[in-house]
């Protein structure tokens, strides 16, 4: 179901030149995930192909695949983020200390480079200190990650050469 437009914080359109598998593949893995969140510190599976962490300087999210929303071509992730939570790191620990909530839907199509990716962020729900103005927060946020998203995924997306392979 596309987001209504009370609920949608932002889009983006992402052109990667990885591969439409490889782009999925990142979305499930932690380090990929890592590798644009704010002012990270650590992540970690929780329960291998469905749920991880990802632990920054202001707290730590959490961030699980809806597979009744999600298919081949789109994902839908929930995103729990906290304050002030200790390791070691449970879904239901981060869950129980939730500052906000929001979905992300990752839709993945070929793209004549590699991907074309649709990231969308919405349905924010916040638990805690109402006062603090968090759709703008995440707006802001999303912004700024896209490009580092950009950077990172297409050097992970490039073939790793090992050593010499030249003959003699």
């Amino acid at each position: 179901m596309p987001p209504t437009k009370s609920s949608l914080v932002h889009q983006e359109v992402i052109l990667l030149r990885a591969s439409p598998e490889q782009v999925k593949a990142f979305i499930l893995t932690p380090e990929r995930i890592q590798d644009y969140y704010p002012s990270s510190i650590d992540c970690g599976v929780i329960d291998p192909g469905r749920s991880f962490y990802c632990r920054g300087k202001s707290g730590v999210s959490l961030l699980e695949l809806h597979a009744s929303e999600s298919n081949e071509d789109k994902y839908v992730i929930k995103v729990t983020t906290a304050l002030k939570v200790k390791s070691p790191f449970t879904a239901q620990k981060i869950r129980d200390a939730a500052f906000f909530t929001m979905l992300e839907d990752w839709e993945v199509e070929p793209h004549k480079l590699g991907s074309k990716l649709t990231k969308t962020w919405r349905d924010v729900k916040q638990q805690k200190l109402k006062f603090v103005p968090i759709h703008l927060i995440v707006k802001r946020s999303a912004k700024m990650e896209s490009g580092k998203l950009k950077l990172a995924w297409d050097k992970a997306a490039q073939p790793q050469h090992v050593g010499n392979t030249k003959k003699a």
